[in-house]
């Protein structure tokens, strides 16, 4: 069980990590291609082609940072807690009576204090993926919260809102 969540895992970082390489490659890509755009304009003697505008600044962006980012831990948070819930298994009564019988036979001990040792071992033993690993999740979650304060308590929406003219009433 432990090798099957191990791959899972490593599955899923392995394709983040080709999601990210991909997207990186494709930004490289397409800024070496407007550089040998611009290098041919100059070449040639034309005009030389002007990037294009950046979008104007907002306030909202970090509000659209904080709702990704909040809803991207809550999301990361259940789901480590559903991994490690459904990887938690009992150990089956025959492994425990067999580890029994051998605990028994090994050190010379009766079985009733060998299957005692085994019940205590098994209680303190998780089988499975350990439920904190869910806590990871909480790391998003406060930057999302960090991003949503921020938009919140900020004054230059408020201004920007102000600053705004109202929009002419219509006549109905």
């Amino acid at each position: 069980m432990h090798t099957i969540v191990f791959w899972l895992f490593f599955f899923f970082l392995l394709s983040i990590l080709m999601v990210v390489l991909v997207v990186l490659f494709s930004r490289h890509r397409k800024q070496e291609m407007f550089h040998q755009e611009r290098m041919a304009a100059l070449e040639k003697g034309t005009s030389i082609p002007l990037g294009r505008d950046p979008a104007p600044w907002s306030p909202r962006v970090y509000l659209l940072r904080g709702l990704i980012w909040s809803f991207t831990g809550a999301a990361l948070v259940v789901a480590l807690l559903g991994i490690a819930w459904s990887s938690q298994r009992p150990e089956l009564p025959s492994n425990a009576a067999y580890q029994a019988r051998n605990l028994s036979q090994n050190l010379e001990i009766p079985l009733d204090q060998a299957q005692q040792i085994v019940e205590k071992d098994q209680s303190a033993k998780v089988n499975g993926m350990p439920t904190p690993v869910a806590l990871l999740g909480l790391i998003p979650l406060a930057v999302g919260l960090a991003y949503l304060v921020f938009y919140y308590t900020d004054d230059s929406r408020k201004l920007l809102a102000a600053a705004r003219p109202e929009p002419p009433a219509s006549l109905g």
